[in-house]
């Protein structure tokens, strides 16, 4: 499949697309999955498996090179995680599309004219930046509650996906790069998905199994990212409002994830090593077996059989990051590593402890 447009969908596949926009498009709030699952199971069906079926194109990871109605989330689905369409599924569904795909455009076009306009540098490329309140002032027709949820929307659609920061004050800021001129003379949703199919296709491409001298070369599966999405989302929101700096974590999992994906065990390793060192002050201990072993966890018995894997992990974390090279060959593969499960616990334990405890003082 190289396009998600003209897609037949069965009646499964567009009710489940249907309960996951209508939340989102009168509360600017996408779903949890559990409540999705609700929903299904009322009727006696299986959202986990119409989930699975909606179509894709390109690959699953890394991110630029796969698209779907919706952004990738593996089996199982955690239920207390969020739900999100892109532009591509909400674009499906009648009201998804007056709701999100035209305002969608008409703030891609903005974001086009932002980036012509640029000012040209001798010395310098300057920083092209997207900002609410210069949004709602350029585009006075766009509902509050669409200009609220753009940077959560604009993160899934990969081709032209930015970094950017959620202020305190509930304004945000959103990077316009050159990746927006891809887009340029494009009027409807349609030829944006379109093109969208043909970067990521394209992308993909690159992943691709390849031959060497007849000889087959078998591909890995495709890997997702290790910290999960909304997690990683959820941890960008934090970082507007509470007292602790969680810039570091965050950019520690962004690395976790990174090799991950590459499919290398000793930076991942080492990358979850840092990580359990870094995060026990948010649980007021300052080491991560003692987190393990005397914090009380919100989902009691799940979530600290998880922290104790993960303290136990450390010794080989330890063993990677400190023995010296020798006339023996340590070796460590990518099934060593823990579940990405149990590290997505843990994490989870701090958003709810950020709020409730401070950092020290100086």
């Amino acid at each position: 499949m190289t396009t998600l447009l003209n897609v037949t969908l069965t009646p499964d596949q567009r009710s489940l697309l249907t309960t996951i926009a209508q939340p989102w498009i009168e509360t600017g709030e996408w779903p949890l999955w559990a409540n999705v699952q609700h929903e299904f199971d009322m009727r006696g069906q299986d959202a986990d498996a119409v989930f699975h079926s909606l179509p894709r194109v390109g690959n699953e990871a890394p991110f630029a090179s796969g698209y779907g109605y919706t952004i990738p989330m593996r089996a199982p689905i955690d239920p207390g995680h969020k739900v999100r369409l892109t532009v591509a599924g909400a674009s499906r569904l009648p009201k998804g599309r007056m709701a999100t795909g035209e305002p969608f455009m008409h703030t891609l076009r903005h974001m086009i004219d932002l980036y012509i306009s640029r000012p040209i540098l001798a010395d310098e490329v300057p920083s092209i930046i997207l900002r609410s309140g210069e949004l709602t002032t350029a585009l006075p027709n766009l509902e509050p509650w669409f200009v609220k949820a753009l940077p959560d929307l604009l993160s899934y659609e990969p081709a032209i996906s930015t970094g950017g920061a959620n202020l305190g004050d509930g304004s945000w800021e959103r990077e316009v790069t050159r990746s927006v001129m891809q887009f340029r003379g494009m009027h409807t949703v349609e030829e944006y998905i379109e093109k969208t199919c043909e970067i990521v296709v394209a992308n993909a491409a690159q992943y691709a199994p390849v031959f060497v001298e007849e000889e087959t070369m078998t591909a890995e599966p495709s890997r997702g990212p290790y910290v999960d999405v909304d997690l990683m989302a959820e941890l960008e929101t934090a970082a507007a409002t509470t007292r602790w700096k969680v810039h570091k974590l965050i950019a520690l999992c962004e690395g976790l994830n990174d090799a991950y994906i590459a499919g290398n065990p000793y930076a991942c390793a080492a990358m979850l090593r840092a990580i359990l060192d870094h995060i026990p002050p948010v649980f007021e201990h300052t080491d991560f077996k003692h987190v393990a072993a005397q914090h009380v966890f919100s989902m009691k018995r799940n979530d600290k059989t998880h922290a104790q894997r993960l303290a136990a992990f450390k010794d080989i974390a330890d063993d990677v990051m400190h023995r010296a090279i020798g006339h023996t060959v340590p070796r460590i593969r990518m099934d060593d590593l823990p579940e990405p499960i149990r590290l997505n616990a843990v994490l989870n334990e701090v958003l709810v402890m950020l709020p409730k405890t401070a950092p020290p003082t100086a």
